[in-house]
Formats: structure tokens, sequence, C-alpha cells
């Protein structure tokens, strides 16, 4: 590997180092009353987005149909950060950074409420998005709802039905 591409990862490996950073403070932003309502409904729109299956560019193209997604939710979050009261950033960054976000005590109040299933949930977590990948395809939507109409109907009569 040449060093470029030794820069890249390291580059991309911060980015991910810090992606619990950027997930709590934007976690913190959203939830606080003063954040103005527009800006709340900008960074819906942007999951709303993620979670459509239709795109602008079709997930089929390779690469660049599944970084489109990726490209539309990191410029949004960047706009909701940069863009929220600078009182309002300061405080939940600040909170990130050393432990006290409301994301931490949400997720204890979670793990305290759902017990092993909170576990189990986090182990589970890697292949609930593979599978919501899958989702984002009609194509695979369609089998996915057929295999899934099948088994309920086979586990429930014992006949599968077509």
């Amino acid at each position: 590997m040449n060093l470029t591409g030794r820069l890249r990862y390291l580059r991309l490996a911060r980015v991910v180092w810090k992606l619990p950073t950027y997930v709590r403070t934007v976690w913190g932003i959203a939830r606080d009353p003063r954040t103005p309502i527009g800006l709340k409904a900008l960074l819906l729109a942007a999951l709303a987005y993620v979670v459509a299956p239709v795109d602008f560019i079709p997930d089929m193209i390779p690469i660049i149909g599944q970084a489109d997604d990726l490209t539309v939710l990191l410029l949004v979050l960047d706009l909701f950060i940069q863009n929220a009261p600078p009182d309002v950033r300061e405080e939940h960054t600040a909170r990130a950074r050393n432990g006290t976000a409301d994301l931490d005590r949400d997720l204890a109040r979670l793990r305290g409420l759902l017990g092993s299933r909170y576990d189990q949930i986090r182990d589970n977590l890697p292949e609930l998005l593979e599978r919501y990948g899958e989702l984002r395809d009609r194509n695979l939507l369609k089998g996915t709802l057929d295999r899934w109409r099948r088994r309920r109907l086979r586990d429930g009569t014992g006949v599968a039905h077509d």
C-alpha cells in the first residue's frame, strides 16, 4: 500500500473513531428545545431520504449508488451541527466528549428497561443493518416480503401458499 492509501485509511479511521462523539452531539442538539424546529426538520428529511427506497442515484449503480445516501447524511449532519445555536452546539459537544451526553443517559435507561434483551439487540445490530440494506432495493424487498409471507403462512397453517 502506498503512502496516499495509508493516509486515506488513517483519515477514515479518525472519522470512525469520532463517530460516537458526533452521534452524541447530534442526539443532544436534536433533543434540545432551543434548537429551531426547521433545523430538526432538516435532520428528519435527511433520515427519511436514507430510509426511503427511492434514491436520486439508484443503489444498483456500484459504489456511487450506496455512497449518495452516506454523502447526503454526512452533509446534512454537518449542516445540522454547524447551524445549531452556538451555545447549544458547544454545550452538547462538550457533553459528548466527556461522556455526560443525553444519548449515554438514554442508552443506560434503555439498558435498564430491556435487560439482557438490550445486549441481544446490540449484538444482532450488524445483521439487522445488513437486512435493512436489502430492504432498500425494491426487488430484494419484494423477495424478502414474499419469503416472510410464505414463512408466516407455513408456520400458521403448516402449508406454504403462493
